[in-house]
């Protein structure tokens, strides 16, 4: 396999036989049959893969498939491989090395064809006395195909050098005559580049996590309805694939907004009128009702590569049935959160949001928070959170009471979102301090609630797994020292409450709070 791909662009009226004659100047050529070959470029669906410098494309090969794995714009190779199944996610390969760090990259998103581009390919061998290849040059046809379609954009041609090992100095001639002889220069933009601006795709756009741009003068009412809008075309977004369970983040993503609209709706309902509010928050609480058990589900076959590690060699195997069983439910589990998602209900409920966020003509019936500036309303909320974060917080004395955690995770994830949506409204270097120390609390209060979860959830399972189907002891024993894990590292999460509390709790900090956000 060659340890190097060299891209460059083809100067107008340069051909392949131009190539092959310059070429012959010094040393034996071969040219090839011109072949077909469909490359698709892989990626997650919010394009993690691109947006961190890297190129995934897997060709069709007999007896299998060609993977390579590139850096973006000069086409430097890191790894490329023969595969016999295209993966769906990281841990589907087989090499570990590669496994381990695409695994890293991808954080247990599923890989998803993003482009397939069909290409002519017409290649050169520079061949030595015994006919034993010293580097091979490829020229490219490339089309990008339109998804769901047979229309295609034809798309610059390329010359690509594959110099091999051990001809290093060859190469370099080589490369030399080319670029002084064909006028070859490093491509500009990358292929993958090319076939995503002529098909109208920005892999850059996407975010789960908008930033806003608020007048502090803005009416309370006008910014949130901007807020909430934005929310619901991520929803919007996310819908399909949530559920077609392409990937386990669309439903994230989906259910990630309609949680923050339910914390906006439910904390600033005075800004809103009150019958309309009402009926749309009953609508969001629907929503978390049908997704919240796919989503746990979810959230446990992610982990469960970590969990398998959580326990001793003599039991990993014997967790394999919970995962199984894990899957089945996630299937029944999808199948009920797909009707309602389907249904007649949501688009209406969705429809009518819609419109209401859209309305050029405001409600009769606003209440008198509604044109207040933004700013004020904001600081209101976000300094009330804060002060009952702080007020409950204070109350807890020791680890012995896991439901006051779990109640104080829920207000700082509120005072958290709610501060990264106002975030502009306030100085940089006042506000970052604040979420920083925030962080240090939700980090310690997000892991305990995941972990106080998992412990419940997995003895639920066991119990579920007794009624459901015929089990092993063994099977039994790996969950209970599974469970048995979690609760271990629940109680650690526990006993470092108070240090990373104390941060937030400080005078100073509090005095930073103050005078942030107190409406005094």
């Amino acid at each position: 396999m060659p340890e190097e791909q060299l891209i460059f662009s083809v100067p107008e009226n340069l051909t392949l036989q131009d190539l092959k004659n310059w070429l012959l100047e010094k040393r034996p050529v071969e040219e090839s049959e011109p072949a077909e070959i469909q490359r698709v470029f892989f990626d997650t669906f919010d394009w993690r893969l691109f947006n961190s410098g890297y190129v995934l494309e897997i060709s069709a090969q007999k007896p299998g498939y060609l993977l390579t794995w590139r850096e973006l714009g000069g086409g430097k190779i890191l790894i490329q491989t023969a595969i016999r199944q295209i993966p769906r996610f990281a841990r589907d390969l087989v090499a570990p090395g590669l496994r381990k760090r695409l695994g890293d990259l991808l954080s247990g998103r599923t890989l998803l064809p993003k482009v397939s581009v069909n290409s002519v390919t017409r290649e050169l061998r520079v061949i030595n006395n015994e006919n034993k290849t010293l580097m091979r040059i490829e020229i490219r046809h490339d089309r990008a195909v339109v998804p769901h379609s047979t229309n295609f954009f034809k798309l610059p041609e390329a010359v690509y050098l594959y110099p091999l090992r051990g001809f290093e100095k060859i190469a370099e001639k080589v490369l030399r005559q080319l670029t002084r002889r064909g006028k070859l220069r490093p491509i500009q933009e990358d292929p993958l580049v090319s076939a995503l601006g002529a098909l109208g795709i920005n892999a850059s756009s996407y975010t789960n996590s908008p930033a806003f741009n608020f007048d502090p003068k803005q009416p309370a009412y006008e910014a949130l309805c901007d807020v909430l809008n934005r929310h619901r075309l991520i929803m919007e977004e996310n819908l399909a694939g949530a559920c077609q369970d392409k990937d386990p983040e669309f439903l994230h993503d989906f259910l990630h907004a309609a949680r923050r609209s339910q914390c906006l709706l439910h904390h600033y309902h005075s800004v809103f009128p009150s019958k309309l509010i009402n009926i749309i928050r009953q609508d969001f609480d629907w929503l978390e009702k049908i997704t919240a058990p796919v989503r746990s589900l979810d959230i446990y076959l992610g982990l469960f590569d970590e969990f398998v590690t959580r326990v001793d060699a003599n039991h990993r195997v014997a967790l394999e049935p919970l995962r199984h069983f894990l899957e089945a439910e996630k299937l029944k589990e999808h199948r009920l959160m797909r009707v309602p998602l389907e249904s007649p209900r949501y688009r209406r409920t969705m429809n009518a949001w819609k419109d209401i966020l859209n309305s050029k003509t405001l409600p009769s019936d606003m209440p008198e928070d509604a044109s207040k500036p933004i700013i004020e309303i904001a600081s209101k909320g976000i300094y009330s959170i804060y002060l009952e974060l702080i007020g409950k917080g204070s109350d807890i004395t020791g680890p012995e009471n896991p439901d006051a955690l779990l109640e104080l995770q829920i207000i700082e994830k509120r005072l958290g979102y709610e501060m990264e949506t106002f975030r502009n409204l306030y100085p940089e270097e006042e506000i970052a301090p604040a979420l920083a120390a925030l962080r240090q609390l939700q980090d310690n209060l997000n892991t305990f609630q995941n972990l106080h979860l998992q412990h419940g959830s997995l003895l639920d399972y066991s119990k579920k797994m007794q009624q459901q189907i015929r089990t092993m002891p063994v099977w039994l024993e790996a969950i209970e020292l599974l469970a048995a894990d979690r609760e271990r590292e629940e109680h650690k999460m526990q006993v470092e409450f108070q240090a990373r509390y104390n941060q937030l709790a400080r005078k100073n900090m509090r005095k930073r709070f103050r005078a942030l956000f107190s409406p005094s």
